[in-house]
C-alpha cells in the first residue's frame, strides 16, 4: 500500500558571520547563492525548517522580528530587487518572531523554498536593537514530500 513521508536534505548555513552586530532595521545580504536546483544543495526540494538563532545585547521591541526575503534571478542575470539599501517591496518569505528578552532565541519554522539560485536577505524589521556581535545564525533544512 502506498503512503506519503517526507524526505529531507541536508542542512546549511545560510547566514552567520554577516549577522554580527546587525543594526535595528539593517538589511544583510548573505554572502553567496543557495543552489536549490536538481542536483544542488537544496536538490529542488520544496519547503524547508528554518532555523533562526539570534541574542540582543538589548531585549528587543515585543511582536517584531527578522523578515527574510528569497531574491531569485529569474533569467539567470539580474537579481530582483533587495539589497544592504532596499527593502523588496512584496511581503517577506519567512519572517522569525522574537521576544523582548536578552537570552539566546532559537526559532523554528517552516516555509517554502524557491527554486534555482537564490540569495537571502534579512533585515532586523524595526525590533529596536542590534543583534550581538557573534554566534547569531540562520540555517535550513530542506525538505519535500515522497510517494511511498
Amino acid at each position: 500500500m502506498p503512503y506519503e513521508r517526507y524526505r529531507r536534505g541536508t542542512i546549511a548555513t545560510v547566514m552567520s558571520t554577516d549577522l554580527n552586530s546587525m543594526a535595528n532595521n539593517a538589511l544583510v545580504v548573505a554572502a553567496a547563492d543557495y543552489d536549490n536546483s536538481a542536483g544542488g544543495t537544496g536538490d529542488g526540494f520544496t519547503m524547508a525548517e528554518y532555523e533562526g538563532f539570534f541574542q540582543f545585547g538589548t531585549s528587543p521591541t515585543a511582536g517584531t522580528g527578522l523578515s527574510g526575503w528569497w531574491l531569485s534571478t529569474p533569467d539567470g542575470t539580474n537579481r530582483e530587487d533587495g539589497s544592504t539599501t532596499i527593502t523588496p517591496a512584496r511581503a517577506p518569505d519567512f519572517i522569525f518572531p522574537v521576544r523582548a528578552v536578552t537570552t539566546v532565541q532559537r526559532i523554528v519554522m517552516d516555509a517554502p523554498l524557491p527554486p534555482g539560485a537564490v540569495r537571502m536577505l534579512l533585515k532586523n524589521d524595526a525590533t529596536g536593537q542590534a543583534l550581538v556581535a557573534s554566534a547569531n545564525t540562520v540555517k535550513i533544512r530542506p525538505y519535500t514530500y515522497d510517494g511511498v
